[in-house]
């Protein structure tokens, strides 16, 4: 007769749940713990059971500040939190595993004044352009007019691409508003006496903003009319965007699913009465900037590049920060940094 349950020592139960660790992680970890022990030899911690709480807390706000490179020279400024907060997990487990001491470095009041120079730091670094995190890498004009020239807008995946690729860089939509975009944040503009500015009002009501508040994303914004050159209007795009939506369709998702029978005899029209998905969404900016041959591995290329591209040209174009956060939606001027 089998035994109900198994027989695995715990000794093999903690080999499998280290299995679960990725080998990456683990020598990211191994590497911030070797940086860590460096710098406490250098300092002559010691980091023993004699060590009191009061002490390690001293030492984690030495490093959280001190820490740098083999070179000498600083760490990127994401790379302070991670390193910190790594090293804070290990010693946390250290400490409980061979003292029995427990702490909680993220939480008890006595490391508050550990990780306050983590954080100090990071803003210090975010002054330095090489140092500060980058966001998503924005588009040149060029590059942009490219992605914009390469779709056809007589086929439904093509409209719908030339249309996003306009609009997203025209309302400054962030990463993942398009998969979220409905027809009816969309309206035509009228002017006192009822007429039609040729313009369409963009205002998306959102529960809640990106940053975590409750109020709205934004101000209202615009598609105005390109009198230059009709090919790059979105005003003109979003209309014929509207015509072919067949009388098939009843969601008010803006972006759809294309019908492949689209261009036969008996086609109900270029879409399928389904939104597109947000994980084929999300592909866009990037699959098409590979199709105008930016290499996407050496540079980030998401979604979220149309709204850098976006801020870092109306920065040169001298647009002032506070002006820019108006359109984009930060609730700060600290939050454009990294597309700057």
């Amino acid at each position: 007769m089998c035994d109900r349950f198994g027989i695995s020592s715990v000794h093999e139960i903690d080999k499998n749940i280290a299995n679960l660790v990725p080998l990456n992680t683990q020598k990211s970890m191994s590497s911030a713990w070797k940086q860590f022990e460096s710098s406490c030899s250098e300092r002559k911690y010691c980091l023993n059971g004699d060590t009191t709480i009061e002490e390690l807390s001293r030492i984690m706000k030495d490093f959280g500040f001190n820490m740098k490179k083999l070179n000498g020279e600083d760490y990127k400024e994401e790379v302070v939190k991670t390193m910190w907060n790594t090293v804070a997990k290990l010693l946390q487990k250290k400490y409980y595993e061979e003292y029995r001491v427990s702490f909680d470095p993220f939480k008890d009041v006595i490391f508050s004044g550990a990780r306050k120079p983590r954080d100090a730091k990071r803003k210090e670094l975010q002054r330095d352009s090489d140092k500060r995190k980058r966001s998503a890498a924005s588009s040149t004009l060029e590059e942009h007019e490219k992605i914009v020239g390469l779709w056809d807008e007589e086929t439904p995946d093509g409209l719908q691409r030339k249309f996003y690729h306009m609009a997203a860089c025209e309302l400054a939509w962030r990463g993942g508003e398009a998969a979220k975009c409905l027809v009816m944040y969309f309206k035509e503009e009228r002017n006192n006496i009822g007429e039609l500015t040729g313009r369409i009002i963009y205002d998306p009501i959102f529960e809640k903003t990106a940053q975590g508040g409750a109020g709205r994303l934004c101000e209202k914004k615009w598609l105005t009319n390109n009198l230059k050159n009709s090919d790059r209007c979105p005003v003109r795009l979003f209309r014929k965007l509207m015509d072919k939506r067949g009388k098939n369709i009843t969601t008010d998702r803006l972006f759809l699913t294309v019908n492949p029978l689209w261009n036969s005899a008996h086609s109900v029209g270029f879409f399928k009465n389904c939104p597109i998905g947000r994980n084929q969404i999300s592909t866009w900016t990037k699959s098409t900037a590979q199709k105008i041959g930016l290499d996407t591995k050496k540079i980030k290329i998401t979604n979220h590049s149309n709204l850098s591209t976006v801020v870092s040209c109306l920065a040169k174009a001298g647009m002032g920060e506070h002006q820019i956060t108006k359109i984009t939606g930060h609730s700060s001027t600290s939050s454009i940094k990294s597309y700057l």
